[in-house]
């Protein structure tokens, strides 16, 4: 029921470059600016996040503590987290962050499925262990990526204009997936 924005494509490893100043990923590193940065753990990414809405001037919807001495991009790991809303306030869900955060994993299939209750957002699985027309037309995967990441937006976008939503690299979320109690509304998974 909340409203949000996501990016249409994964954090190209030109985006992280220019924002964190150094290139992590070991894939096709250096080669391939528009191949999304692969390689962060997940405190790196909300690194990435907090340093994206200072940027733009918002307030950041992450207060990490107990952080590593290591860079972002280079095995950075903290022991504590809270959130914020604009105002600097503490707050007890993502959803009252003002500034760029990691979707919820209900969020991401949401905008994943875009609508559809299909395996993929173009069909069903109809070839299993083997290259699958339904998956090669709209991912990055196993059994057409040769083993790399590849270009952002090469494959069909879902209906709501998201390139990438499957393969090419994992996505991080804020939590993680579980099952939900009933008809859960906006849930928040395990911490």
């Amino acid at each position: 029921t909340k409203s949000f924005y996501m990016s249409d494509h994964e954090v190209t490893q030109a985006e992280w470059q220019a924002l964190i100043g150094n290139n992590p990923s070991g894939k096709n590193n250096g080669t391939c600016p528009t191949c999304p940065v692969e390689t962060v753990n997940w405190w790196e990414a909300l690194h990435y996040a907090n340093a994206l809405s200072e940027s733009e001037g918002l307030t950041a919807c992450y207060v990490l503590s107990g952080c590593n001495g290591n860079a972002v991009g280079a095995d950075k790991e903290c022991t504590g987290i809270t959130l914020q809303d604009g105002s600097g306030n503490t707050v007890t869900t993502p959803y009252e962050c003002e500034g760029y955060r990691l979707p919820t994993e209900a969020e991401w299939e949401y905008a994943a499925r875009a609508g559809t209750t299909t395996a993929f957002y173009n069909g069903d699985l109809t070839v299993e262990y083997s290259l699958d027309p339904n998956a090669d037309a709209i991912a990055w995967y196993f059994y057409n990526s040769d083993s790399t990441t590849h270009a952002v937006k090469g494959k069909t976008p879902n209906a709501w204009g998201l390139y990438d939503i499957l393969g090419n690299a994992r996505e991080w979320v804020w939590d993680w997936y579980d099952s939900y109690s009933g008809n859960a509304i906006d849930p928040v998974g395990p911490s």
